[in-house]
């Protein structure tokens, strides 16, 4: 579950901002791109970003949300993992996953 609280308050306002942006970094997801590629021959002809993600781990057998992602055409979706989409879409597609 992505709800995280922390019980150590209270806090002042002047005390909040730091406390937050701990609380959002302590379980940020990870963020992903998968690239296609396009070969000639043996050369890697071009490039482009198939769809950005944010990877936010889910357990085996758990039901948090994975990884959701975009494209740059705005169709967007969810797999387990970065991992799944790369496999899942590796299927019509020639992609790398760049971890960023």
């Amino acid at each position: 579950m992505l709800e995280r609280r922390f019980s150590l308050g209270p806090w002042g306002e002047d005390e909040l901002p730091a406390v937050l942006e701990d609380l959002a970094g302590a379980d940020q997801p990870k963020k992903f791109a998968l690239c296609e590629v396009d070969r000639d021959g043996d050369k890697v002809a071009a490039a482009r970003i198939y769809l950005w993600g944010l990877d936010f781990c889910r357990a085996p057998g758990g039901d948090g949300l994975g990884a959701v992602f975009v494209s740059p055409h705005g169709w967007m979706g969810n797999s387990d993992s970065a991992e799944g989409a790369l496999e899942c879409f590796s299927l019509i597609r020639d992609l790398r996953l760049v971890w960023l």
